[in-house]
């Protein structure tokens, strides 16, 4: 049997807010209007996992390359690369508690003693759930206590914890951060930056075209958090979760 030579670091892919994507120009309500102001936009397509997965002998979303009772995964080979390559896969499902990493069914790894699904360039089409994204990339140790990045992604559950109190439900030195163009929310290690400042962001801010914005309560009546002054109205886009806005400045 194979050894536990793989482990997950934290590093996501960008939110949609780092991507440049096109908003709709807010209008101000006023002091009599909505609690905040729905700018629009729209979720992108997802990336095309499969073809943006290392070149090897096989593909980490799709498995293909490998039987039917394999799996493909990073193995080092001793020049400092973890190429893809086929091994003898295992039975266990989806978040299974696992030892070794060939103990998980076809397309599945153990990472982090959990069973998980190998993507690629966070594509979250390719999770076996609506409730996994990938998010999370996969680095292979090298055995000598160093890491090598092996291009693979990890799909992780995602929506397990609230963006607006972000460091209820999260373990110390990580935050509720918002994770991928969709919305979707995990626990991750969290920035230093807030409104105005260069990313990566604290809990509490998304990172949008390289500068840091406060999440607010988007919903009918407001609520906490809420917009500092200087930083503008609380503006709910398609990439943030219901009821989560962003302090969008006013142009």
């Amino acid at each position: 049997m194979v050894g536990t030579a793989l482990f997950a670091m934290g590093s996501v892919v960008p939110s949609a807010g780092c991507t440049g994507s096109t908003e709709t120009q807010p209008m101000d309500g006023g002091t009599d209007g909505p609690a905040f102001v729905d700018g629009g936009g729209t979720i992108p397509d997802p990336p095309n996992g499969p073809s943006l997965c290392p070149q090897g002998a096989c593909n980490y979303q799709t498995n293909a390359g490998c039987a039917a009772n394999q799996t493909c995964v990073p193995l080092p080979d001793g020049m400092g690369s973890a190429p893809p390559g086929c091994i003898g896969a295992g039975t266990a499902a989806s978040g299974a508690t696992c030892t070794n990493f060939d103990e998980c069914a076809p397309g599945f790894i153990c990472a982090l003693g959990q069973c998980r699904k190998l993507c690629c360039g966070g594509d979250w089409s390719g999770c076996p759930t609506e409730n996994e994204h990938c998010i999370q990339n996969l680095n292979v140790s090298d055995g000598m206590g160093g890491a090598i990045k092996s291009g693979a992604m990890l799909c992780m559950p995602v929506n397990t914890c609230d963006p607006l109190q972000p460091n209820v439900g999260c373990a110390s030195g990580t935050a509720c951060l918002i994770v991928d163009p969709t919305g979707a929310t995990a626990c991750f290690p969290e920035g230093s930056g807030v409104s105005g400042d260069p990313c990566p962001c604290k809990g509490g801010f998304l990172c949008v075209d390289n500068e840091c914005r406060r999440l607010c309560k988007a919903v009918e009546g407001g609520g906490e958090p809420t917009c500092q002054e200087g930083e503008g109205i609380c503006v709910h886009y398609a990439r943030d979760p219901d009821g989560v806005g962003e302090c969008t400045p006013e142009e």
